[in-house]
């Protein structure tokens, strides 16, 4: 099944009009360790479903890497040993999907509260928020950027067994002809929804052999442009891709009960 269609889709169309309704928030917080990046989307989708804090895409890396595992992964699969000997943390996601050495990478986190969720479909909110997505990518890239369909997986859950998430292809990812460029994955509660990712700047094969048993279809910025681009300026750019949309951003910054965690 392909992604349906922002421009044709009227459920998606609709989606996208509530979008662009609300001004999104804009977040730059600082390199920090699992725990607290995975507690802040908690908090951010816990604010949205209270439909307390405004619509926010937040961009942030990780102080030391990390391995992340999807919310209903086992860790079988998975050297955790290889990854506290490296001192590395370990943390277990809000979102569903396979594992992730978070280590040199943008990662964005999307909380949409209730009112503009209204219920939209799982594919048809990947469609358009991977529209934002990849418009950015493209404004990085160039014109040589050429996304490819995904698996008809929605929720990024295919590969029984596989403990990589960037050895899958699903709807949800951003698949290139060199490979997998960005792991994305969602989840909903209390109508709010988050989606997160990871945009890989570089990435240490070795490592990822090592945690997952192959590096999977991972592919970098760095493989694509000759060079790995500074984190700031890919924030930027899927910004840009989003206000590509007709969404209006402000920069902002969390607040003290949501960097309180």
């Amino acid at each position: 099944m392909k992604r349906p269609s922002p421009v044709t889709d009227p459920a998606a169309e609709a989606f996208r009009e509530r979008l662009v309704s609300q001004v999104w928030r804009v977040v730059h917080t600082d390199p920090a360790d699992g725990p607290w990046n995975m507690a802040v989307d908690e908090g951010l989708l816990e604010a949205a479903g209270r439909e307390v804090a405004p619509p926010t895409l937040r961009f942030y890396a990780w102080r030391p890497p990390a391995v992340s595992l999807g919310r209903f992964q086992d860790s079988g699969g998975v050297d955790l040993d290889y990854a506290r000997a490296r001192g590395w943390d370990v943390v277990r996601r809000p979102t569903g999907g396979r594992g992730v050495l978070h280590q040199h990478e943008v990662t964005y986190s999307l909380t949409l509260p209730p009112s503009l969720v209204a219920g939209v479909g799982v594919r048809t909110s990947y469609a358009v928020l991977t529209a934002g997505l990849h418009a950015g990518l493209r404004s990085l890239l160039g014109a040589s950027f050429t996304p490819e369909e995904g698996a008809a997986a929605p929720a990024c859950e295919r590969g029984a067994g596989v403990a990589n998430c960037f050895a899958l292809a699903s709807e949800c990812d951003t698949l290139v002809p060199e490979g997998k460029l960005v792991g994305s994955a969602q989840v909903r509660r209390a109508g709010a929804l988050l989606q997160h990712g990871s945009i890989l700047l570089d990435a240490e094969p070795l490592a990822w052999t090592a945690l997952f048993g192959s590096p999977g279809r991972l592919v970098t910025l760095r493989q694509i442009l000759g060079g790995a681009p500074e984190p700031r300026r890919v924030a930027e750019a899927v910004t840009e891709g989003f206000r590509s949309l007709g969404v209006r951003v402000a920069e902002g910054t969390l607040s003290a009960q949501e960097a309180a965690v």
